[in-house]
């Protein structure tokens, strides 16, 4: 199986991990709509929501609940945050293995939201984002230290 989020899980892929339980890892999406955009990924490779074990399904939204506790406490998503769920192939589900996005907002963000969602897989300035998702990463385990 080639699946990114399984490599990840299993420490073959590198990633920007927040936080991590049983059921779910908690990382830096590397391609964010937005600053400090967060992943919740199933450690167990299900592909749709409905093939997830009923205890991770369970926890799931209790990890996106904390996660939006330590975004705010950052200052991240203040306006609002967006929990979006892709579901299969036609609901724009890229990686066929279950993961909640945390899309922090602020009030009047909708132009550059579109615009990096038109070019956020171009590999220009992604050296630079380097230096904001260490920077986020280590503002958000602060807050989840804090949270313990």
């Amino acid at each position: 199986m080639d699946c990114v989020f399984c490599g990840i899980v299993a420490n073959r892929l590198p990633a920007y991990r927040l936080y991590e339980d049983e059921h779910f890892i908690v990382l830096l999406d590397v391609f964010p709509l937005r600053p400090a955009h967060l992943l919740v990924v199933s450690r167990e490779h299900a592909p749709l929501l409905e093939d997830l074990g009923a205890a991770a399904a369970e926890r799931l939204f209790a990890v996106a609940q904390r996660m939006a506790g330590a975004l705010r406490a950052e200052g991240y998503g203040v306006d609002g945050i967006n929990l979006l769920l892709n579901d299969g192939p036609a609901s724009n589900q890229h990686v066929p293995h279950l993961h909640l996005h945390l899309i922090p907002r602020r009030a009047g963000d909708l132009p550059a939201l579109l615009w990096r969602s038109l070019t956020r897989f171009l590999p220009l300035g992604r050296k630079r984002l380097e230096g904001h998702f260490q920077h986020q990463a280590a503002r958000l385990r602060h807050a989840l230290a804090g949270d313990l």
